[in-house]
């Protein structure tokens, strides 16, 4: 009885000792972070970290969070920010976000809020970090602009996960369900009678090559370059319009896009129709923008056409766009 008595107790120490260990380490490496970013040029605020959950969790709190990005300007500011993990799954974490935050740029401030948030992050059980699995999905979300307008949808989901079988190759997936645009559309004469006020579905299912795996050194500020991307799905349902775009892509080390995506909109006259009566282009510029569009490849209500990156220039068919964008990840 002895002997059961003193292995529970040691038991119960290690224990003590490992959780007290995980939770100096939660600690150091949330502030250990917010000083990177710091260091960055970032502005990292915040009023407390604190980590409590004895003895079988690990859940730490950030808050008054505030973080800019030196380079866009954008803001985020949160009351608080959560991350919750059971004390022997660390490496399993729940991502809990306020129902209500702000997001401001130099052009306007947006209020965004929802009914639910639910985000998980799933990493490799190792020192290194790399990110296994990462999934977010709002109920809800809304979008006030200080501009005067609101945007809402009924759910929006996000997910990530490494491919197995290809090495720093990820699977990137969104779904934006019954997305309304009723404030925006309110300013455009005649847009009822063109579109209805919510789109059904916005859906992007892709892959994408990088030059280094998502791990430790990209959580502490690494940027990581594109190699690849292969676009299974880029779908938009609007009423009768529909909108579809798939192909696949190589990109150099300095980011510069090679391949072709197809593009394919059915009922695409109705975008014409919505762009002259937003002012988007002058009512004579529309028969000869339409005829364009018809004899590169618009077979009645159908119009598939391809986006060509080449040689560091995209066009679309045979008509030349410019330089292509550079390509580049985070």
């Amino acid at each position: 009885m002895l002997r059961l008595a003193a292995v529970l107790v040691i038991a119960a120490l290690l224990w003590m000792c490992w959780w007290v260990i995980g939770h100096s380490a939660y600690q150091r490496n949330l502030v250990s972070w917010m000083e990177q970013r710091r260091s960055a040029g970032w502005v990292a605020e915040f009023s407390d970290i604190s980590t409590r959950g004895f003895p079988n969790r690990f859940d730490s709190t950030i808050s008054d969070l505030r973080l800019t990005e030196p380079d866009t300007g954008i803001t985020w500011s949160a009351p608080f920010v959560q991350f919750l993990s059971l004390a022997y799954r660390p490496h399993q974490v729940i991502a809990v976000l306020p129902d209500d935050h702000v997001i401001s740029t130099p052009l306007e401030t947006l209020q965004v809020n929802h009914d639910s948030a639910r985000a998980s992050i799933f990493f490799r059980p190792s020192t290194s970090l790399a990110l296994e699995s990462a999934r977010l999905v709002l109920k809800g979300p809304r979008i006030r602009s200080s501009r005067g307008w609101t945007v809402s949808s009924t759910e929006w989901r996000f997910a990530i996960e490494a491919v197995p079988v290809r090495e720093s190759t990820y699977r990137v997936g969104m779904e934006l369900l019954e997305l309304s645009l009723s404030d925006l559309l309110r300013r455009i004469p005649s847009s009822s009678k063109m579109f209805p006020d919510q789109i059904g579905v916005v859906r992007a299912d892709a892959e994408l090559g990088l030059d280094a795996p998502m791990g430790r050194r990209f959580f502490e500020g690494t940027r990581l370059g594109i190699n690849r991307l292969n676009l299974a799905d880029l779908s938009v349902r609007w009423g009768d319009f529909t909108f579809s775009a798939k192909g696949d892509l190589t990109v150099s080390e300095d980011g510069v896009p090679d391949g072709e995506i197809t593009l394919r909109a059915a009922k695409w006259r109705t975008v014409l129709d919505l762009a002259e009566a937003a002012a988007l282009f002058e009512p004579a510029f529309r028969d000869v923008l339409e005829t364009t569009l018809e004899l590169m490849h618009g077979h009645e209500d159908v119009l598939e056409l391809p986006l060509v990156f080449s040689g560091g220039q995209v066009s679309l068919g045979v008509v030349p766009l410019g330089k292509a964008p550079r390509l580049q990840a985070w």
